[in-house]
């Protein structure tokens, strides 16, 4: 059960992002702000068993058209999200950063400490997203 200093953390991270804080919203940030590594859409509908695919699906959809978080396509054909840790979200993520994807257990880490280099466009070209996927094996399943 999260705070009544949590609660209010979410929502004013909510409207900061220019959403309304509903009960819905205030569930899912509270579980990815939870997780040490990025989730699925079906880890979330697992988590809050009580709230339907739908709206877990359409909080998603809202969180990262609005830059609350971002998706990380890891080639598990599972979209994975993350809360952005950047300071101001202005309707889009800037909080790039390499992830690692073991395809042994299916886990999926961030790796924040790695800078993602700068990227030369030609011109006329504007990046809104980068994506750095590692492919390996995780620590832990190399000492199984």
């Amino acid at each position: 059960m999260a705070t009544k200093g949590e609660i209010e953390a979410i929502e004013m991270m909510l409207g900061e992002s220019g959403l309304r804080p509903t009960p819905v919203r205030v569930l899912v940030v509270k579980e990815l702000m939870a997780a040490s590594r990025p989730m699925s859409g079906k880890e979330l509908e697992e988590l809050l068993d009580t709230v339907d695919r739908s709206s877990i699906s359409r909080t998603l959809v809202h969180f990262t058209e609005h830059g609350l978080v971002h998706q990380i396509s890891d080639g598990s054909g599972s979209m994975k999200y993350e809360i952005c840790h950047n300071a101001e979200h202005k309707h889009r993520h800037t909080d790039e950063h390499p992830h690692f994807h073991c395809r042994e257990c299916g886990e999926t880490i961030c790796l924040p400490r790695i800078q993602v280099p700068d990227m030369d466009l030609p011109e006329g070209y504007k990046g809104e997203n980068i994506s750095y996927i590692i492919t390996g094996i995780c620590a832990k399943c190399q000492t199984k």
